[in-house]
């Protein structure tokens, strides 16, 4: 029983995105909380809207799943995690807010973080009126199919 009782951990992401939302005069409500939840509870990791729909029916919850794209909208809008689109249909979101990249095995659908130390990016100096706000790299790859030799 005293394995079940979770001590208050006003650093775990979860309590952050909640913390995010008051300050932004965002109202905590029981949907937003439950999303946040979910995304957040279970470590770093990237999930699809659906898939999290998915996970709410799971754990016997209703929302609907224009709430949860809504939610995971205003939540990447506030920085608590970051929209992959992986393609023109489907857009994965990030729990890391660590600077990284990603690698994008298509035929399987999942994604792998990658270190920012892992690539070197050469980019050009930036006039002095723009400012570089973010850099997205998104390596695609897919598994080697094995040729039928006849």
């Amino acid at each position: 029983m005293a394995n079940n009782i979770k001590t208050f951990d006003p650093l775990s992401n979860f309590n952050k995105a909640i913390k995010t939302l008051e300050k932004n005069n965002i109202r905590t409500t029981k949907q937003r909380m439950v999303l946040a939840k979910l995304l957040f509870e279970k470590g770093r990791r990237h999930i699809s809207a659906e898939e999290l729909f998915d996970e709410v029916k799971e754990n016997d919850r209703k929302i609907s799943l224009a709430t949860i794209y809504n939610t995971l909208r205003q939540f990447t809008s506030l920085g608590l995690i970051r929209e992959i689109v992986v393609d023109q249909n489907k857009s994965l979101y990030c729990t890391n807010n660590e600077s990284h990249y990603h690698l994008y095995i298509e035929d399987e659908g999942k994604i792998i973080d990658i270190p920012t130390k892992n690539i070197d990016l050469n980019i050009a100096s930036m006039p002095a009126c723009l400012n570089l706000h973010n850099i997205d790299v998104i390596v695609r790859i897919r598994t080697l199919k094995e040729k039928n030799i006849n």
